[in-house]
C-alpha cells in the first residue's frame, strides 16, 4: 500500500499563471474601487461644502474655502440639468398617488419645521409640485406701503453692496463678478453726485415661498434669458464656488423705475441645483430649463414696456433658488437689511 500524502490544492488555472488585471475573474475588484472612489470622492466635496457652511456662518468676510478652478470645472460637467429635470417631472406627475405626493409634503414640512398657517392649501395637495408652489395668504404678505423698495422674494440676504463704485460686485473678499456677465448687459453710467448703486442678493430657502414681486413700480423693457449651470446657491455654495450666480441659468429682468427720476433697475433670477424652471407672467414666451440648451443668451426686448406696480407678482421659481437686484437709489439711501438677516416678499428693503 503505497504511502498517504497531500494532494495538491486545485487551482482555477491549471497554468498557475498570474491572473491579469482584464481577466473577468478581477471586475470585482473593479466595482468596488470605483464605488469606493465615488464614496471617498463625495465625501470630499460634501466636506468641502459643509466647510464652506460654516466659514459662510461664522467668518462671512473669508474667502479661504473657495473652490479651485479644475473643481468648478468638473462641478459644470455633472449632470445637474438632468437631475433638476428629472426631479420636476417626478415632483409633478400625477401618475404617482396622491397620498404618496401629500407623504413626501409632510415629511418636508417636518424636516424644515415650516410654518403652514401662512399658506392658503395647507394639505390634500395633487403633486409635490404644487405644494412647492403654493400661494400665500392674502394677508400674510402685505407690501410695505411707505418703503422705497422692499424685498422681492421670501429667503436670506446673502449680501448688500450698498455703494458699488464699479461694474463688478463683490462676492467674498478677494473675489468679485462683473454685472456683465450676470447680466449680460452693461449698467449705465452712474450719476455719482446724486445717486449710487445699491445690490442685493437673496436666496430663498427650501422653506420659503418660491413667488418673486416687482420691489418698486417699474417700466420692463427687456428680459433675457442666460443658459448656464444648475449648480447650488445657498450660503453655503454662494461661499464655495466662485462667480456662481454668472455661471448658473438665469432670467434677467431690465427696466427704469417709474417717475421722474427713471433710473436703471436690473433683476437676475438665477437657477439653482432641482431648479430649473421659472415661470414669467409678464412674458408667457420664456422657458428655462433645456436639456439642450441654446449655446447664447436670448435677448427679449419689449416694445410695449409693460409697467409694472410694487408688489405685482412677476415670476414663479418652481423650486428655490436666488435673486439678485441691483439699482440706482438717491445718496441718502438707507439699507434696512443687512447680510445674514430673513426677509419676507413685501418687507422694506430700501429706504429713499
Amino acid at each position: 500500500m503505497p504511502p498517504l500524502r497531500w494532494t495538491p490544492p486545485s487551482r482555477f488555472y491549471k497554468s498557475h499563471r498570474i491572473i491579469r488585471l482584464s481577466n473577468p475573474a478581477r471586475r470585482w475588484l473593479y466595482h468596488h474601487l470605483l464605488l469606493g472612489g465615488i464614496g471617498a470622492f463625495g465625501c470630499y466635496l460634501t466636506l468641502r461644502y459643509q466647510c464652506a457652511a460654516w466659514e459662510a456662518a461664522k467668518r462671512s468676510e473669508d474667502g479661504n474655502c473657495l473652490c479651485s478652478s479644475d473643481m468648478v470645472d468638473f462641478l459644470r460637467y455633472m449632470p445637474f440639468n438632468y437631475m433638476s429635470n428629472i426631479a420636476g417631472q417626478l415632483a409633478e406627475n400625477e401618475s404617482v398617488p396622491a397620498w404618496l405626493h401629500n407623504w413626501f409634503v409632510q415629511a418636508f414640512v417636518y424636516w424644515y419645521a415650516m410654518d403652514m398657517s401662512e399658506s392658503e392649501q395647507k394639505s390634500d395637495f395633487d403633486t409635490f409640485q404644487q405644494f412647492y408652489m403654493r400661494d400665500w395668504r392674502p394677508t400674510a404678505r402685505p407690501v410695505d406701503a411707505k418703503a422705497s423698495v422692499v424685498s422681492p422674494c421670501d429667503g436670506e440676504v446673502l449680501a448688500v453692496h450698498t455703494d458699488v463704485e464699479n461694474t463688478s460686485l463683490v462676492q467674498v473678499k478677494g473675489l468679485s463678478y462683473g454685472m456683465h456677465a450676470l447680466f449680460q448687459v452693461t449698467p449705465p453710467p452712474l450719476k455719482t453726485e446724486t445717486h449710487r448703486r445699491v445690490a442685493v442678493v437673496i436666496h430663498m430657502r427650501n422653506k420659503d415661498f418660491h413667488h418673486v414681486i416687482a420691489p418698486l413700480s417699474f417700466v420692463c423693457e427687456k428680459s433675457v434669458y442666460v443658459p448656464g449651470s444648475l449648480l447650488p446657491t445657498t450660503a453655503a455654495g454662494y461661499h464655495w464656488i466662485p462667480s456662481v450666480l454668472t455661471i448658473n441659468e438665469r432670467l434677467v429682468l431690465q427696466g427704469t423705475s417709474s417717475g421722474e427720476a427713471e433710473l436703471p433697475v436690473f433683476m437676475a433670477l438665477v437657477g439653482s441645483t432641482l431648479t430649473g424652471r421659472i415661470t414669467l407672467y409678464t412674458d408667457k414666451r420664456v422657458r428655462t430649463n433645456y436639456l439642450d440648451p441654446p449655446a447664447y443668451a436670448v435677448h427679449l426686448p419689449y416694445a410695449s414696456r409693460p409697467r409694472l406696480a410694487r408688489g405685482e407678482r412677476l415670476a414663479t421659481f418652481n423650486w428655490g433658488s436666488s435673486v439678485v437686484l441691483v439699482i440706482d437709489v438717491p445718496k441718502s439711501c438707507t439699507a434696512l437689511k443687512r447680510k445674514g438677516d430673513e426677509v419676507k416678499a413685501g418687507e422694506a428693503l430700501l429706504q429713499f
